[in-house]
């Protein structure tokens, strides 16, 4: 296939904008911030998937942009605004818009816009616990493959090591979204059924539940302390890290109540072809968690924040 299209990412300048100046965090000197453009297999059903011709295997994470301080050469440097600009950051969302030619399915199909995200890990990573991993690694390697060639073993039978040193660059992707740097957000991971969003916004509704669940995180949290990242399936809510002083899992029992009340009283369940229940309110304990970006198109749907008042 040939084209001159390209996969289209950004929805809202403005709304990266605001997620930029509110959310990110200026990192320190040996800290990133790492963003992932995502093709999704599960957004697409089986005859879709044959029709592009997408094998079971297919690559999801297609591409990294990490984010990191500008050039500086002394202390006076590192309290300019040049090194840390939206600019520069828009620049690196922008660098996923590339040419469908550049990713394609095993059948030679661009990817539907329907599969596609960019996910943003919210805390950065420290680049130093990066590089003492890295190195580790190598060294552990490097061993390996000594002690096997003195304890007499054939090139064949340890052939698969040596793959560690042209995987070098994917190890090192891996480990930024696991080498946590400063920890400045909790996300609360809530995934719910369509009638939950339902109505937040009509006049004259009595109490959504959207309504309720932004009472739970200002009882526990207080406004401007939270951030509501509204998604395809659900919600992120970020919480400063600085207020939480209980076990932060009380807050998902909270969340949960809304739900179980809302279906005693009618309304339907939120299950899977199984009968198994869909609705989940968790916190997100990966190393660094990552949430879709804001201001993006999540499969087709711009991601945007609901309580940007709240910040005023």
């Amino acid at each position: 296939m040939t084209t001159n299209e390209t996969y289209k990412l950004i929805g809202s300048v403005e709304e990266l904008k605001w997620f930029f100046d509110h959310v990110i965090q200026k990192p320190n000197v040996n800290e990133s911030y790492s963003m992932v453009f995502v093709s999704r297999r599960k957004k697409l059903n089986e005859e879709e998937r044959k029709a592009l011709g997408m094998a079971a295997n297919e690559t999801e994470f297609l591409s990294t942009q990490s984010l990191r301080l500008g050039k500086y050469h002394n202390q006076a440097d590192l309290e300019s605004k040049p090194v840390w600009t939206f600019e520069k950051f828009l620049q690196h969302v922008y660098r996923f818009e590339v040419n469908k030619n550049a990713y394609l399915t095993t059948g030679g199909q661009p990817l539907p816009q329907k599969s596609l995200v960019v996910i943003f890990y919210v805390n950065p990573c420290d680049d130093m616990k990066v590089a003492d991993e890295m190195i580790k690694k190598v060294a552990d390697t490097k061993t390996a493959i000594c002690k096997a060639m003195l304890n007499g073993k054939q090139l064949d039978s340890n052939l698969q090591s040596y793959q560690v040193f042209g995987n070098l660059e994917s190890s090192i992707k891996h480990l930024k979204a696991n080498c946590k740097g400063t920890n400045y957000w909790l996300d609360y991971d809530v995934d719910v059924p369509a009638w939950f969003k339902e109505g937040r916004v009509e006049a004259g509704e009595t109490v959504t539940p959207y309504q309720e669940l932004t009472d739970v995180f200002d009882h526990y949290y207080g406004k401007g302390n939270y951030v509501v990242v509204d998604t395809g399936g659900g919600y992120h809510v970020l919480v400063r890290t600085f207020k939480i002083m209980f076990d932060p899992h009380k807050v998902c029992k909270d969340i949960e109540y809304i739900y179980e009340r809302r279906v005693a009283q009618g309304a339907e369940p939120y299950v899977n072809e199984k009968g198994e229940c869909k609705f989940e309110a968790i916190v997100n304990d990966s190393q660094i968690p990552g949430i879709p970006l804001p201001g993006t198109l999540q499969y087709g749907r711009l991601v945007t924040v609901l309580n940007k008042e709240d910040f005023k």
